[in-house]
This record gives structure tokens, sequence and C-alpha cells, in this order.
């Protein structure tokens, strides 16, 4: 088998609150066979072709291609590649107080599979970003920790049901596509609906429109960014598609009551609502 790894573990710092540790592709072969003791990590793996076994946790589980596993702290496991149809899967692990938080949000206690959850794209832009790695691990960890986040909200909204409605589908769309420069007709020609009825939909389940949702869904991504990750203000307008930095700004003032830069200095001083102190 062969294998495509990003380490970190020299990087590694107690008293952060994620930590990368490695992450990576995995071309197995029918020998593929990994079993840890109980161990200071988190990770999840997605599974683009072929399947095998999880035991874990007293459960014994079957992941195959399209399905996502997890492999929680301190919970012994053990898992192993089908020698018919061995896995090719992307990956990642990491620990820290807010790893552990993530997943005890997003995932119920007992769930170590989901079926049918394609993250493959933000995995493979996460594994690019890793790639990429300029020595600078704190700002790197910070910037992964969003990302993580990202994908496991989506993990949720998708694991919370299996028959998606119309404006469940919109939503989960423009979830998939914040940071980019994307316009409704994407989105029309995507799901196979007009303008009017998408618009509609939306509208009669979430009281506002698609665009407005996009425009909330970007200032949340945002306030993540500034308050987790090393990035310049002008390098956030950047990852979000706004047009400049001027024009951020002013949506993220006209959004919070506050500029990006005040917000990156108070903004953990607003537990409830960003811009009004309770």
């Amino acid at each position: 088998m062969t294998e495509k790894i990003c380490s970190f573990w020299n990087y590694e710092k107690k008293d952060r609150p994620f930590n990368v540790l490695l992450a990576g592709v995995s071309y197995c072969d029918g020998t593929y066979r990994i079993e840890r003791k109980p161990e200071n990590l988190y990770s999840f793996e997605y599974i683009y072709s072929g399947k095998g076994m999880l035991v874990i946790d007293g459960q014994r589980l079957e992941p195959r291609a399209g399905d996502v596993y997890f492999l929680k702290r301190g919970i012994p496991h053990c898992y192993w590649s089908d020698e018919e149809e061995p896995w090719t899967k992307i990956w990642i692990c990491f620990n820290g107080l807010m790893a552990e938080a993530m997943f005890s949000a997003y995932l119920d206690r007992t769930v170590y599979l989901m079926h049918n959850c394609d993250i493959s794209g933000q995995m493979e832009a996460l594994l690019q970003r890793l790639e990429q790695f300029d020595g600078d691990y704190d700002k790197m960890a910070d910037e992964t920790a969003v990302a993580v986040l990202e994908i496991l909200q989506k993990l949720h909204n998708q694991g919370s049901s299996h028959t998606r409605t119309l404006p469940e589908q919109i939503k989960e769309w423009i979830d998939l596509h914040v940071e980019e420069n994307v316009k409704l007709e994407q989105l029309c020609e995507s799901l196979h609906y007009s303008r009017n009825h998408l618009i509609n939909q939306f509208r009669n389940r979430y009281q506002i429109t698609p665009y407005q949702y996009l425009r909330e869904q970007k200032i949340e991504a945002a306030k993540r960014y500034l308050l987790y990750s090393g990035m310049s203000i002008q390098e956030i307008a950047e990852r979000l598609s706004y047009t400049d930095e001027n024009y951020f700004h002013s949506c993220f003032k006209e959004a919070t009551g506050l500029t990006p830069g005040n917000f990156r200095k108070f903004g953990s001083v607003y537990p409830t609502e960003y811009g009004q102190k309770q």
C-alpha cells in the first residue's frame, strides 16, 4: 500500500485548544490494519472507494465508499481494509479542548459511522492547505480548526435527516459554497428549479432569501476566522470572496455593529450576541 502523509506531531502543544497531528490519503491493500489503545486524538476518515471493518466501543461497523467514520479520544479501536476491495481514503487526526468540544457538540456520543456523506471536496482543500505549510504552526492549526468545524457542521446537518426538503437542500448547497463568489443561477442549475421557486420555497421555510442567508453565513465564517485564525483582515476578505477589504469591512460592520478589527479585539467578550454586552 502507499500513503501520502502530512505529519505535525513535533509541533503539538499541550496548552493549545486545537492541534493538527496527522493528515493524508491512504491507498490501502488487503494487509492494511490499524489497532490503537486509548490515545489522545480525534479523527475522521472519508472513504473514496472500497470497504472494510471498524471495531470500536462494542460496535462492529463496515465503512465503505461514501461513508465517514470517526475515532474519539480515549476509546480503543481497530480497523482494517477488505482484502478484495481495499479502501482508498482521506483522513485527519487532531486533539485539544476545542477538538473535544466540537465532537461533543456535533456528534452523538455513540456515533462512529455516517453513511453517504460526501466531504471529499472539503477534505481535499484542507489537505492541500496542510501541504503548503510554511512553518507557522499556530496559524495553520487555527485555520484547520475552522475547516474541521465546518466539516463537522455539514456532517451534523446531513445526518439529522435522511430525507431533505427542498429548502434544506438549498441551505446545504449554500453552506458548502459559503467561501465562493456564487450566483443564484448556479444554485438553480444544481437543483434544477427556477429562480422564483427556489427563493419562495426557501423564504417560506426560513423567512429570509437564499442571498440573505449566504450573506449571514459569510459573516459567521468571517467571525470564526477573526477569532480563531491568524489571517489578516485582507486575507479573510479574499478567502470569503468579497470584492475588496473595504466592502468586507462595510458588510461586517453593518451585520455586527463592529469593524472586523474591533470584533477580533473584543468579540470574545460578547458570548451571546456579538456587539451587544450581556
